[in-house]
């Protein structure tokens, strides 16, 4: 038996309630003229993904050069089948105290930040994602 991989582009609803479900997604930003990924711990307000950070180079180049990559992903079974949800939207600052408690209150993560937490907000542009699934064949 071998096999086969069916690659299926997803809808954006599909995308959007990824995210949501997904606890860890990566925040892609340009760290000196170089793409750098680090790990966020997210949820989703008013379809905005948003996340607390420290001040430092996180929050510093999410917000120097606001266009942004986030993404999440899973694999699922032995490898055989898993998806992966792709974003490019632009990072602000959250300053409404209104949206940042909603984000608290939804917030599920044992993650911790410190004493001047700032809360970032990525706008999608666009959101892209694809499903792998494995069929066997005899």
């Amino acid at each position: 038996m071998a096999a086969r991989t069916w690659l299926v582009d997803l809808p954006p609803e599909v995308c959007s309630a990824l995210i949501d479900k997904a606890v860890l997604g990566r925040l892609g930003v340009v760290v000196e003229g170089r793409p750098v990924v680090f790990p966020v711990a997210h949820v989703i307000i008013d379809d905005d993904i948003i996340f607390p950070t420290n001040r430092g180079t996180k929050m510093h180049a999410a917000l120097e050069w606001p266009w942004v990559g986030f993404e999440v992903d899973a694999v699922e079974g032995a490898w055989e089948s898993g998806w992966s949800v792709m974003v490019s939207g632009r990072a602000e600052e959250v300053t409404d105290p209104d949206v940042i408690k909603r984000a608290v209150a939804k917030r599920t993560s044992p993650w911790r930040t410190g004493t001047e937490v700032l809360w970032i907000r990525v706008v999608p542009m666009t959101i892209t994602g694809r499903r792998i699934d494995a069929e066997t064949v005899s």
